[in-house]
């Protein structure tokens, strides 16, 4: 987890040296997110494809007892309205469009911070996402989709369920204006 945390705060030191194409997604893109905190590295590798890593921290809170959990999120991002965007003169900044993609999450049982451990938790499925940046590098990203689950903790065994995300934070280095 620690060789991760470092391979990702290198991206994001050399990731702000963001060169531009013609696609009409960010070459490379860092994001910091808030409240929970939150770092995002995503890579454009197609004219409106992206695949990103995400790394955040889980709060459990049980009875007298709490943990903080390591998370781990990787995502393929298909930003389907990227063109219509474009036609109608609206921003594409930072990848300010509508998505469909696929998510995989992991999170870890045992807590970095706090006296609660648990089973770790491991998702796949489909999601829809929009995400929007402004010119002074914030964003906002509102995500859904169903996933299975495998979870010890919470359901006790495996599943389908519902996913809903937020998240807002900063973009840094240079974007499309």
């Amino acid at each position: 987890m620690k060789s991760l945390l470092v391979f990702l705060l290198s991206i994001a030191v050399f990731g702000s040296l963001n060169a531009q194409s013609d696609k009409n997604v960010e070459d490379h893109q860092v994001q910091l997110g808030f409240p929970i905190p939150a770092i995002l590295y995503e890579k454009g590798i197609g004219n409106n494809t992206t695949l990103s890593v995400e790394t955040l921290a889980g709060l459990e809170i049980r009875n007298a007892e709490y943990g903080v959990y390591p998370i781990v999120r990787g995502q393929y991002r298909y930003y389907y309205n990227m063109k219509r965007r474009l036609e109608k003169k609206k921003n594409i900044s930072g990848n300010s469009g509508n998505y469909l993609g696929g998510l995989l999450l992991y999170q870890d049982g045992n807590s970095l911070l706090g006296n609660l451990n648990k089973a770790s938790i491991f998702a796949v499925g489909p999601v829809y996402g929009m995400q929007r940046t402004y010119r002074g590098g914030f964003f906002y990203r509102l995500e859904t989709g169903l996933a299975y689950f495998e979870d010890d903790a919470f359901i006790k065994g495996s599943g389908i369920a519902l996913i809903l995300a937020a998240r807002i934070g900063w973009v840094l280095g240079r974007k499309r204006k």
